[in-house]
């Protein structure tokens, strides 16, 4: 399929330009369309960063969906570092999420995308942020995350997304690692386990020997080609399913 990218931009609600790569079937349209969350790297110019969003947003086009990476990081004059073991500098969760939730909201203002059928995929953080927005952004038609961490770190006393479940508006995807270090596998099986007693239209994957961050083929150190491979066929049928022929949740 032939597609279309450029730089762009979109206003937050504070009125903040939100820089935003854009990948996009060529024709006009209407398409389902993504707002994507990044990983540590967010847009930096190396290899696990903005080439491998970039990369990611290109094959959701190819595969027929508008795909926008906002860059929310450096919006707010943020660029998070590793400090014992633990992401800090990142923008509060408040905000990301909201920048991040506009980003739907801009998705559906354009003429060429299908405004009932715009979803949200991350990775890492920006999987975080996917299940924060999957709860508190109206128009959200389906959320995914990538070892997005549902339950926080010890350490941590802001809300968890698995405190939010029973306020997720749209089904939910999920791919975890059984040998990733930063989320225990056990705090998967409770998040699995709330969005059952909750109702809530759920799949929970975990893939074994995978580690953290095992889709970023830009690093060979985590990178694990079955469990890349075989969950982004299921993201795609999950979001076929879900985008293509929206349901009720």
């Amino acid at each position: 399929m032939t597609i279309n990218t450029a730089t762009t931009s979109y206003k937050s609600a504070d009125g903040t330009a939100i820089t935003t790569f854009l990948a996009r079937p060529a024709g006009a349209g209407p398409f389902p369309a993504l707002v994507m969350g990044y990983e540590f790297w967010g847009m930096l110019e190396v290899p696990a960063g903005g080439p491998h969003m970039r990369d990611l947003a290109s094959r959701f086009a190819e595969a027929g969906y508008v795909a926008a990476v906002p860059d929310y990081y450096a919006a707010r004059g943020k660029q998070p570092t590793m400090e014992g073991g633990t992401v800090v500098g990142s923008p509060p969760d408040a905000q990301s999420t909201s920048d991040l939730c506009d980003g739907v909201h801009w998705l559906q203002s354009l003429g060429y995308v299908d405004p009932q059928r715009v979803g949200i995929i991350g990775w890492c953080g920006g999987g975080r942020q996917a299940l924060f927005v999957a709860a508190h952004c109206d128009g959200v038609a389906a959320a995914a995350a990538f070892y997005g961490r549902p339950v926080n770190r010890p350490n941590q006393t802001s809300t968890s997304p698995i405190d939010l479940v029973a306020e997720f508006k749209c089904p939910i995807f999920g791919a975890y690692g059984e040998a990733d270090k930063a989320i225990p596998v056990e705090t998967v099986v409770q998040f699995r386990e709330a969005l059952e007693r909750q109702g809530k239209a759920h799949e929970i994957h975990v893939f074994p020997a995978a580690e953290h961050a095992f889709m970023n083929d830009r690093r060979p150190e985590g990178y694990n080609e079955a469990a890349a491979t075989e969950s982004w066929r299921l993201a795609l049928d999950f979001f076929d399913r879900h985008l293509r022929q929206p349901v009720a949740v």
